[in-house]
């Protein structure tokens, strides 16, 4: 039987949603600062479908009583749609896309310059920290 390719993910960075297709960056933290070693794209109805999936995991999960089931956030009704800025961590970057970034942002003191905000931020191999 041949082995099937495995890749271990420390944490997400951004999700993004640009052109019709999810990126999900996956992030290495072994070094000292947080490194975007790969990048998933997949199309929509796929990662509807992963959501699904995953979703169906934590169930069992919860039900196995290995993690904790999540209750939602108070006043939120399912299905509901934001109709104001976006949530913390998600900001929009054009029209029709969206960025949530899932790596925990540090506090920056108010003198904070936009390079040492660039550093505490998984690093693309793909992307200059140029925008």
């Amino acid at each position: 039987m041949d082995t099937v390719p495995e890749t271990f993910v420390d944490a997400f960075g951004e999700i993004s949603l640009k052109h019709g297709m999810i990126r999900i960056e996956l992030v290495s933290l072994s070094g000292s600062e947080p490194r975007v070693t790969q990048r998933l794209i997949t199309s929509l109805q796929a990662f509807s479908q992963m959501l699904q999936t995953q979703n169906g995991m934590r169930e069992q999960l919860e039900k196995a009583g290995m993690m904790r089931s999540q209750q939602p956030s108070p006043g939120a009704e399912p299905g509901s749609e934001p109709t104001s800025p976006p949530p913390a961590g998600e900001e929009t970057v054009e029209a029709g896309a969206t960025v949530v970034r899932l790596m925990p942002q540090p506090a920056l003191p108010a003198a904070a310059t936009p390079a040492a905000t660039a550093r505490r931020r998984p690093k693309s191999p793909n992307f200059s920290d140029e925008q």
